[in-house]
């Protein structure tokens, strides 16, 4: 759960992402998990984009998440010696 915590922290932070938080077109949440991955203890967190405005596109949207969420693992493996594991799904467009 502190990598989900840092990753978002660290989302908020880059650029453009800062930006469309900023200007509130974009928000970055915390939400329990779908997946529901066996044998793991405590519940999983996701982060989920919601884009609210017409600024972006979603792919430029998951290529500047995709960019931040790789150059934060190599930061990450560098500086701890766990190697996290995230992964980037675009959710179904009616899934809330």
């Amino acid at each position: 759960m502190d990598d989900v915590r840092a990753l978002k922290t660290w989302l908020e932070r880059e650029e453009p992402l800062e930006e469309l938080v900023s200007k509130r077109h974009l928000t970055i949440e915390e939400q329990a998990g779908t997946d529901g991955a066996d044998g793991r203890m405590g519940p999983d967190l996701e982060l989920v984009l919601r884009v609210l405005g017409d600024v972006v596109t979603l792919a430029a949207l998951t290529e500047y998440t995709a960019r931040a969420v790789k150059t934060w693992t190599n930061n990450r493996r560098r500086l701890q010696r766990g190697d996290p594991d995230p992964q980037i799904r675009p959710l179904d467009p009616g899934r809330e």
